[in-house]
């Protein structure tokens, strides 16, 4: 069967701007940049696993077609959902959300579908009739009259009780979700006097401190925050703590409205006139190592931390070591 993968968007609401970014920024023409940017553009894979940011609005995309009073029509293909279509065929969903980057689709009898995309798992939303196309291995389809929504080629999918939510493995260890109304700066604060000895590059990764964030976040919060990657909480004064945790709420919260663009449309708007692509435009500094600072006109500079790339100005970001 011929299917074309076409998801629906949401829109971003414009919120979060940060107004003390939005004259003092530098662009380059491509053909001032043109060489560098193309390096730089080369080195930034295609495939990025979801963060808090995409798996919240994916979330919010399924629950504007899926959310209803009635049952949907489901199908179920992956080995180990298949022994539960009995219990979920005919019961009403009543939530869709996120934790972290995990999705959580409830039933009104308890039961929660859990879902994990890491690289390679996507959820769709399509109109019923809309004919798609994919090379990837279908897992689950809910069909409602007018839509599809289909979970694709992820691997962590599972069925938990009400119970087993949080005795979950995964589940049990995450951290604060950042974009969770509760996450206050206070909140996020705490976390990181918590973990004072621990590495801002490591500790920003880590799910059990931070649930959420991944690595296009890690850098633009660090560059927002004016942290060194090799800097650690207990090497910064409480005032550079507090404007590190506003720094996480704020830059994932933009992220999550402007549909990963992690700079305020002010900078966004600069970049797009000065020729640069969406991949380069959209962040401070993550993907444009060898590119100027958009505040201060020094070389982003790019490090690898286990194997995931980190990028930062070492201007703005100098070292308290």
């Amino acid at each position: 069967m011929s299917l074309l993968i076409q998801s629906l968007s949401l829109c971003a609401d414009g919120r979060g701007d940060h107004p003390s970014y939005s004259q003092t920024c530098f662009f380059h023409t491509i053909e001032e940049q043109g060489c560098m940017r193309m390096r730089a553009f080369a080195l930034c894979r295609r495939s990025e696993m979801p963060e808090g940011p995409e798996t919240r609005r994916a979330a919010d995309r399924l629950a504007r077609v899926l959310v209803t009073d009635e049952p949907v029509e489901m199908h179920f293909v992956y080995p180990k959902l298949v022994p539960w279509i009995d219990d979920l065929a005919h019961v009403p969903i009543c939530e869709v959300t996120s934790r972290g980057k995990a999705l959580l689709m409830r039933f009104e009898n308890g039961l929660t579908l859990y879902s994990h995309s890491q690289l390679y798992g996507r959820w769709t939303v399509n109109r019923r009739n809309q004919r798609v196309k994919t090379s990837r291995s279908l897992r689950a389809e809910f069909l409602t009259p007018t839509h599809a929504a289909r979970l694709w080629s992820a691997t962590e999918v599972r069925v938990l009780s009400a119970g087993e939510e949080a005795s979950d493995p995964f589940l049990s260890r995450l951290g604060p979700d950042v974009l969770d109304a509760s996450s206050t700066p206070k909140i996020l604060c705490g976390q990181l006097e918590s973990h004072a000895r621990k590495s801002a590059a490591h500790m920003m990764l880590d799910q059990s401190v931070f649930a959420g964030l991944g690595n296009y976040l890690r850098s633009e919060i660090l560059f927002e925050a004016g942290v060194h990657p090799d800097d650690r909480p207990g090497d910064l004064d409480a005032e550079e703590r507090h404007k590190w945790a506003q720094a996480i709420r704020r830059v994932t919260l933009r992220a999550y409205r402007e549909a990963g663009v992690t700079v305020p449309r002010a900078v966004a708007h600069k970049g797009k006139a000065a020729g640069e692509r969406r991949r380069t435009w959209r962040h401070w500094v993550f993907c444009r190592n060898e590119l100027a600072c958009r505040i201060c006109a020094s070389l982003i500079e790019r490090r690898r931390y286990g194997g995931r790339r980190l990028d930062f100005c070492p201007t703005c970001q100098p070292s308290h070591r």
